[in-house]
């Protein structure tokens, strides 16, 4: 075993402290761990049209209220009496009287806007959005809705002929099924 002088130890002891702290420094061993990232808020969005000042779509932090809407929009007087809450993808038209009528935005607008879409509720031109899904296809799907009433699971769309498990991967995370809700009545 060679022998070391006591210069020769104080030397080694001190380049294994500097690797020490090399260490800690590079790790961050004294501070604590970073707090996770802040989850971002998904907007909500609303399309507005028609008697407002500044049709359009708004996207909101929460799910706005009918009046919240209209006011951004620049809605003409008067105001609703029904302040109801809309969800993400809600249209509102907006005619001169101040009358409106809530609905859904179209399927292409959704899709751009990275909303789902109801299996239920969409349409041909909505169905034909997706990818993969031309106007043969997204007529099979109407049909087999016709026939069989509403889908209750995505997965159920491998039953419409032309649709196997590969493109049932390609459309899956596009889709949504809503549980039908009563509509709000319509103003007067």
């Amino acid at each position: 075993m060679p022998y070391f002088s006591r210069t020769h130890q104080g030397v080694i002891l001190l380049l294994g402290a500097a690797l020490v702290f090399l260490w800690a420094w590079r790790s961050n061993f004294w501070m604590p761990p970073a707090p996770p990232p802040a989850q971002s808020l998904t907007p909500i969005f609303v399309e507005v049209t028609g008697a407002a000042a500044h049709p359009g779509v708004y996207a909101f932090d929460h799910p706005p209220t009918l009046l919240q809407a209209w006011r951004r929009a620049g809605g003409p007087e008067p105001l609703p009496g029904q302040d109801l809450q809309l969800p993400s993808g809600s249209r509102v038209e907006i005619a001169q009287a101040g009358a409106y009528r809530l609905s859904r935005m179209g399927g292409p607008q959704l899709l751009t806007l990275g909303l789902a879409l109801d299996l239920n509720r969409a349409t041909r031109e909505d169905l034909e959005a997706l990818p993969g899904i031309g106007p043969v296809l997204a007529g099979r799907i109407l049909d087999y809705r016709q026939t069989h009433g509403p889908f209750r699971h995505i997965d159920d769309l491998e039953h419409v002929s032309g649709i196997g498990p590969k493109k049932l991967a390609q459309v899956k995370s596009y889709l949504t099924i809503q549980i039908q809700e009563a509509s709000p009545p319509e103003p007067e």
